[in-house]
C-alpha cells in the first residue's frame, strides 16, 4: 500500500507539469528594449514643411533572439512653428546612405506638435534579421500638406548601430527608398526606444525541459507496475 500511494503522489506532479509544457508555445527570452531616453533634450531642427522632411535613427538587430519588432518610439521636444504635422512612421533597412524597400509604414498621423511628447507605434511582429542593419524614421514626405515644424529630442549614443540621419526630400515620397540621404552617421542620436521580442516557436531549452519530463513520466509508471 505504501508503494502505490507514492507512484500515485509522483504521477500527479508530473502529469501537470507535462500537460503546461505541451500546451506553452515556447519558453522565450525576456524582450530586449532599446532606450536611448534620458530626458527631453531640444536638439536637431526643424522637422517639417518646408524644411527637412525626414529625421531618422539607423540600429541593428539584435543578436540574442529577439528579432520580431514589436513597437518602437520617438521623443519629440517641442514645436519651433505652431501647427499640426502630418507625417508617418516608417520601418527600412539601412543600407549605409539610404532607406531601402520599406516592411512598415504607420497610417497617417496628424501630430499636434505640442511640448515633451512620445510618439509611438506598433508593428503587430515585425521579424527582422539578427544583426542586420536597419532605419526607423518619420517623414512628411507623403502627405506635405502641414504647417508645422518640430523639435527633436537627443538621446545618448546606446543603441546598437544607432545614428541620426536626415533627408531634404520635400515632397518627393519615392526618393527616400531610392536616393543617398543627405546626411548619416551624425551625433548626438535620436531619442528612440524599440522593443524586440523572440519569434514565438519552442526554444531548444523548452524542448529539453518537454523530454526531460516524458522520461520521468515513463519512470513513474514503470515504478508503479512494480508496486
Amino acid at each position: 500500500m505504501t508503494g502505490k500511494s507514492n507512484g500515485r503522489k509522483r504521477v500527479s506532479f508530473a502529469l501537470p507539469l507535462l500537460i503546461a509544457l505541451t500546451l506553452s508555445p515556447a519558453i522565450c527570452l525576456a524582450d530586449t528594449i532599446c532606450d536611448n531616453f534620458t530626458g527631453y533634450t531640444p536638439y536637431w531642427h526643424p522637422l517639417g514643411v518646408p524644411n527637412t522632411a525626414t529625421y531618422g535613427e539607423t540600429f541593428s538587430a539584435p543578436t540574442n533572439g529577439n528579432d520580431v519588432l514589436q513597437s518602437f518610439s520617438f521623443y519629440i521636444a517641442q514645436a519651433v512653428t505652431p501647427g499640426n504635422i502630418n507625417l508617418s512612421a516608417y520601418i527600412a533597412p539601412w543600407t549605409g546612405t539610404m532607406a531601402g524597400t520599406p516592411l512598415y509604414i504607420s497610417p497617417e498621423v496628424v501630430y499636434n506638435n505640442g511640448t515633451d511628447e512620445q510618439l509611438s507605434f506598433v508593428t503587430d511582429g515585425l521579424s527582422l534579421t539578427a544583426g542586420a542593419q536597419y532605419v526607423m524614421f518619420l517623414s512628411v514626405s507623403q502627405y506635405y500638406d502641414s504647417p508645422g515644424e518640430a523639435q527633436i529630442s537627443s538621446g545618448s549614443a546606446t543603441i546598437p548601430g544607432g545614428n541620426f540621419v536626415y533627408f531634404n526630400n520635400g515632397n518627393n515620397y519615392d526618393e527616400l527608398f531610392t536616393t543617398p540621404w543627405d546626411a548619416t552617421g551624425l551625433k548626438p542620436d535620436w531619442a528612440v526606444t524599440a522593443d524586440f521580442s523572440a519569434s514565438a516557436v519552442p526554444e531548444p531549452a523548452s524542448l529539453t525541459i518537454l523530454g526531460a519530463a516524458l522520461v520521468g513520466l515513463r519512470l513513474v509508471r514503470r515504478r508503479r507496475l512494480r508496486a
